[in-house]
C-alpha cells in the first residue's frame, strides 16, 4: 500500500503534463497552419507620424515659443559657456601643468607605480599628437559628469528616502540605460541644435543612472546605529544626512561617479555624429578611412583618458588601512605658489603646445598586418563570411519573417518566458512582440536577434571555457585582467575596422565584433563564479575521492552556474549594445535604422520607432536571463 500510494500519485501527474505538452505542440501546429508569415503592414500604428508632427512644431516655434527663449535656449547657452571655458582653461595651460597637477593628486596614494603610470597616461594623448583632441573630450567629459553628480546625488538621496520614488524612477533608469545612444541623439538635436550641447545633453542621460542608484545604495547601506546616535544627539534628518549619511556613503558615491564617467566615454564616438568633435571624431575618421593601426593608437588615448579619470576618483575615497599622504597647509601653499609660477613661465615662453608628438604612422604596421592576414585567410574568412550570412543569419531571419507565422512566433516566445519566470513574464514578452509589429519594426528586429543570437552563442562558446579555466588559476587570472579591462574600455566601434577589412561591409564585421567586445565581461563574471565556490564543499568532495574532472562537473560549474547565466546576461546586453553600433559598417537591422534616423530628414519618428523596438528587444532578454538566474540561485543557496 505505502508503494501503490507514490506510484498512483505520480501518474496524474505525468498524466497532466503529457497532456499539457501534446496541447502546447497541438496549438502552436493549428497556430502555424492558420497564421501568416510576417507581421501584417495594415496592423501598422504608424507612430513617427505623430513624432514627426512634434519636429514640425519644434522647428516653427524654436525662435519665438517662450520654452524655447526661457528654457531650453539660455540652458544650452549655459551648457556650451561651460564646454568652452572648461576647453579654453585647459589649452590655456602649458602643457606640463595637467600632468602635474594629476602627478600630486596620484601622490597622495603613496603608489609610485600607479602615480607615475597615471601621470605618463595623461602626457600618452600629446605624445601622438591627441592633445588637443584630448582636451575637446575631457571638457565633454567633465561638464556631462558635473551635471550627472548635480542631478544624481539629490536624485539618489530621494529615491533612498522615498521607496515609491524609487519604483517610479528605477524603470526610467532601466529604459535610459537600454535605448541606444544614438536615439537620444535625435530629440537633443531638435531641441538644442548641432555641436557639443547635444552630444553633452545625450551622454548626461545616457550616464546618469550608474549614478542615481549607487548614491541609493550608499545611503540605504549607512549603519543603523549611526543614524541612531545621531538622532539621540539631537539632529535634525537634515543634518544627519549631511553630517552622517553622506559622509558615510561617500565611497559608493565615488564609485557612481566612476561609473558614470566610465558609461560617458562609452559614446564618445557615437557623439561625433552630431558634431561632437574631439578624439570620437578621429575614431570616425579612422573607421571611415579602414585604418585600424590609427584606430587603435586614438583608442588608447581613450582609455587613457578613461584611466586616468577613474584612478583620480579613485583616489578620494579612503580605504580603510590604505596608506595616504596628507599635504599640510605650508605644503599644499607651496604647491599651489609652485603650479602658478609653472604656469606663468610656461606663458611667458609660449609652451602651451605639447612639445613633441610621435603621430601615428608608427602603427602603419598594424594596417599591413590586417591586410596580410585578409589575403593569407582569404579562402577561409570569405567562406566563413558567406556560410554566416548565408546559412546563418538570413535563415533566422527569413525563418521569423516569412516561413513561420507571427501569431506562433510570439505564442512560442511566450511559452519560453512562462516555463522561466511565470504568466507576468509570459504576457509582457507576447504584448512586446506584438507592440514591435504594430510599430513597423519586426523584419528589423529579426534581423538583430538573429544577429544577437549568434554572437551571444559565439561569445558564450568562447567565454564560459575561458573564464572557468582562468576561474581555477588565480595567478593566470591576474595577468589576464588588466587586458580585459582595457578590452572593455576601447571603444566598441574600433573592433569592427580590422573585422570590416578582414570581412568586407555587412553584418559579419559586426557579430564578430561584437563577440570580442562582449567576452572579456563573460570571461571575468565566469572565473568570479567559479572561484567563490565554497572551498569546504571542494575539500569534502575531494575528501570522498571525486577526481578534478568530477569537482569541475558535479561541484564548480552547478555551484557557479547563476554567475554563469549573469554572465551571459551581461554579454546579451553588450552585442545588443554593439549591434547599433555594427550598423554603421553595415550590420543592417535596428542598429542600421538608428543611424538613418539621425542622418536623414523625417527621421525623429523613425528613430523614436527603433528606441522602442530596442528597449522591448533588450529588457525583454535581460529580465529573462536575469529570472534565469534567480531560479539557478536558490538550489546553490539551499544547498
Amino acid at each position: 500500500m505505502s508503494i501503490a500510494a507514490p506510484i498512483s500519485q505520480a501518474n496524474p501527474a505525468r498524466s497532466r503534463a503529457l497532456v499539457l505538452s501534446l496541447g502546447t505542440i497541438a496549438t502552436l501546429a493549428v497556430l502555424q497552419f492558420l497564421g501568416t508569415p510576417g507581421f501584417p503592414e495594415s496592423w501598422y500604428l504608424h507612430l513617427a507620424d505623430p513624432v514627426n508632427d512634434a519636429k514640425r512644431w519644434v522647428v516653427d516655434n524654436r525662435n519665438d515659443h517662450w520654452l524655447f527663449t526661457f528654457v531650453l535656449n539660455p540652458f544650452t547657452d549655459i551648457v556650451q559657456g561651460g564646454l568652452s571655458a572648461i576647453e579654453n582653461v585647459l589649452l590655456w595651460l602649458p602643457w606640463y601643468v595637467l600632468p602635474a597637477v594629476v602627478f600630486l593628486v596620484m601622490a597622495r596614494t603613496r603608489r609610485r607605480g600607479l602615480t607615475i603610470a597615471t601621470t605618463l597616461a595623461v602626457a600618452y594623448a600629446g605624445a601622438v599628437g591627441m592633445w588637443n583632441q584630448s582636451v575637446e573630450t575631457i571638457s565633454l567629459m567633465a561638464i556631462s559628469v558635473l551635471f550627472c553628480i548635480v542631478a544624481g546625488v539629490p536624485l539618489g538621496v530621494w529615491c533612498a528616502y522615498n521607496k515609491r520614488a524609487d519604483a517610479a524612477i528605477r524603470p526610467l533608469l532601466d529604459a535610459a540605460q537600454t535605448i541606444p545612444a544614438t536615439i537620444y541623439l535625435i530629440p537633443t538635436v531638435l531641441l538644442f541644435g548641432i555641436g557639443q550641447v547635444p552630444a553633452a545633453i545625450a551622454t548626461i542621460v545616457y550616464a546618469l543612472p550608474p549614478m542615481v542608484r549607487l548614491t541609493t545604495l550608499g545611503i540605504t547601506q549607512v549603519p543603523r546605529a549611526a543614524i541612531e546616535a545621531s538622532t539621540m544627539f539631537g539632529a535634525t534628518k537634515r543634518q544627519t544626512l549631511r553630517r552622517v549619511q553622506l559622509p558615510l556613503a561617500m565611497p559608493s558615491i565615488i564609485a557612481g561617479i566612476n561609473q558614470t564617467v566610465m558609461m560617458a566615454l562609452g559614446i564618445v564616438v557615437i557623439a561625433t555624429l552630431v558634431g561632437a568633435g574631439g578624439l570620437g571624431q578621429e575614431i570616425r575618421q579612422a573607421v571611415n578611412m579602414l585604418q585600424p593601426g590609427r584606430g587603435l593608437v586614438v583608442s588608447l588615448a581613450v582609455v587613457a583618458v578613461a584611466f586616468v579619470l577613474d584612478r583620480v576618483s579613485q583616489s578620494f575615497v579612503n580605504t580603510p588601512g590604505a596608506p595616504r599622504f596628507r599635504f599640510s597647509k605650508m605644503q599644499f601653499r607651496v604647491i599651489v605658489a609652485s603650479i602658478i609660477g609653472a604656469t606663468a613661465i610656461g606663458k611667458v615662453f609660449g609652451w602651451e603646445k605639447f612639445p613633441f608628438s610621435w603621430g601615428t604612422s608608427f602603427a602603419d604596421p598594424i594596417d599591413d598586418f590586417v591586410a596580410w592576414f585578409r589575403d593569407t585567410f582569404d579562402v577561409i574568412t570569405r567562406p566563413f563570411n558567406d556560410f554566416l550570412v548565408r546559412d546563418v543569419l538570413l535563415r533566422i531571419s527569413d525563418a521569423l519573417n516569412e516561413q513561420l507565422a507571427w501569431q506562433l512566433v510570439v505564442v512560442l516566445a511566450a511559452v519560453v518566458a512562462f516555463s522561466i519566470a511565470g504568466i507576468r513574464m509570459a504576457v509582457g514578452t507576447a504584448l512586446g512582440l506584438i507592440v514591435v509589429g504594430l510599430i513597423g519594426m519586426w523584419p528589423d528586429a529579426s534581423a538583430t536577434f538573429a544577429q544577437t543570437i549568434v554572437a551571444v552563442a559565439l561569445s558564450v562558446v568562447i567565454a564560459v571555457p575561458v573564464g572557468v579555466w582562468l576561474g581555477r588559476r588565480p595567478r593566470i587570472e591576474n595577468f589576464f585582467s588588466p587586458i580585459l579591462d582595457s578590452l572593455q574600455t576601447i571603444p566598441p566601434l574600433i573592433y569592427a575596422i580590422p573585422f570590416v577589412m578582414i570581412f568586407t561591409v555587412g553584418p559579419v564585421p559586426g557579430v564578430v565584433a561584437a563577440v570580442v567586445y562582449a567576452i572579456p565581461t563573460g570571461i571575468k563574471l565566469t572565473s568570479l563564479g567559479v572561484r567563490q565556490v565554497n572551498k569546504e564543499t571542494l575539500e569534502a568532495a575531494a575528501t570522498f575521492g571525486a577526481s578534478q574532472r568530477q569537482i569541475l562537473w558535479g561541484v564548480r560549474i552547478p555551484l557557479a552556474l547563476p554567475s554563469i547565466v549573469i554572465a551571459v546576461n551581461q554579454m546579451v546586453m553588450l552585442v545588443l549594445a554593439m549591434a547599433i553600433i555594427a550598423g554603421m559598417v553595415g550590420g543592417g537591422g535596428l542598429g542600421y535604422r538608428s543611424i538613418e534616423a539621425l542622418t536623414k530628414d523625417g527621421g525623429t519618428g523613425l528613430g523614436a520607432e527603433v528606441g522602442l523596438a530596442v528597449v522591448i528587444l533588450a529588457s525583454t532578454l535581460d529580465r529573462l536571463s536575469q529570472a534565469a538566474a534567480r531560479r539557478l540561485q536558490a538550489p546553490a543557496a539551499n544547498g
